[in-house]
């Protein structure tokens, strides 16, 4: 797996604890856990920052960090992955993410009529948070079940063949 490549781009653990305003997390990023590329870290990592980017909420990047705290994953990793949702993609993966909430709930897609205003966002909202939440909870679960699955069988695969190929 491309480990040099990951640890080049982290941010350093030690400049991270001389910032004031990360300072009460001090003796929690020095787990090597959180910074480390292993095959476990790096697949609580992806998987957590996968299904952090499917939830449509403000501050996904603090949740997603939050998650790899307490559940000892890949800081950066989680973090960074959080950004497939971006301004871009965000409507495709919402709208996605809302059609399968909708076959899930077994509801009808709700037909919008566009308008550039914030009343009519929190109009809307009352029809479509339940199939949005739904389909983001349950597509981000799988997403997340799959790439965390995917990585330990890739990672497990390029180690069984890199030791057959230096036997050889």
């Amino acid at each position: 797996m491309p480990r040099k490549f990951f640890k080049r781009i982290s941010p350093d653990p030690k400049k991270l604890s001389q910032y004031q305003s990360l300072g009460w997390l001090n003796g929690l990023l020095h787990d090597k856990k959180l910074w480390g590329f292993k095959r476990t870290s790096v697949a609580k990592g992806c998987a957590i920052g996968l299904f952090c980017c499917m939830i449509p909420i403000p501050l996904q990047m603090l949740l997603a960090a939050l998650m790899a705290l307490a559940w000892s994953a890949n800081i950066p990793l989680s973090i960074a992955l959080v950004w497939v949702t971006n301004p871009i993609t965000m409507g495709p993966i919402f709208y996605a993410n809302y059609k399968f909430g909708s076959w899930l709930l077994q509801t009808p897609v709700y037909e919008l009529n566009f308008e550039w205003s914030a009343g009519w966002l929190w109009q809307q909202l009352h029809y479509l948070w339940k199939p949005l939440y739904a389909g983001s909870l349950i597509g981000g679960l799988i997403l997340a079940l799959v790439a965390f699955h995917s990585i330990q069988v890739l990672w497990s695969w390029q180690v069984r063949r890199n030791w057959l190929r230096r036997k050889r």
